[in-house]
């Protein structure tokens, strides 16, 4: 990890589960900053603080009807920045929507579960 205090976007509208990673990344690293949005759209707001890695829910419109989904916000993302790595997360564990995410520009695809927070922080580690 060459950057030492990296800026982390956790993208996910069930606050739960974005204070869970969040909790879990600082107990392995006390010096990531983190920041939590309940939509895309709200991270494409903040993306001019240029991100180190994000870590974007593929179903984000569970709780805000118009919301955009995940994949619109990972095509956006990498409109805007091609090089930002972007780690998916879904509970889906459909190969077809893994595959989706990747080819349009995903580093990698969790699924929820387990181990999927131990899976995010070597990733993160990783990719910065």
């Amino acid at each position: 990890m060459q950057n030492q205090n990296p800026t982390i976007f956790i993208v996910d509208d069930e606050p739960l589960l974005s204070e869970m990673l969040s909790d879990y990344l600082r107990e392995h690293h006390n010096g990531f900053n983190i920041k939590s949005f309940p939509t895309g759209e709200a991270c494409l707001q903040q993306l001019n603080e240029n991100p180190d890695v994000i870590i974007l829910d593929y179903y984000l419109n569970s709780k805000e009807r118009d919301a955009a989904n995940g994949i619109d916000i990972l095509k956006e993302i990498k409109h805007r920045n091609k090089a930002l790595p972007v780690i998916m997360l879904s509970s889906q564990k459909s190969y077809g929507t893994a595959s989706q995410t990747i080819m349009y520009g995903a580093v990698h695809y969790v699924i929820k579960g387990q181990d999927a927070f131990h899976e995010i922080y070597e990733l993160i580690k990783a990719n910065v």
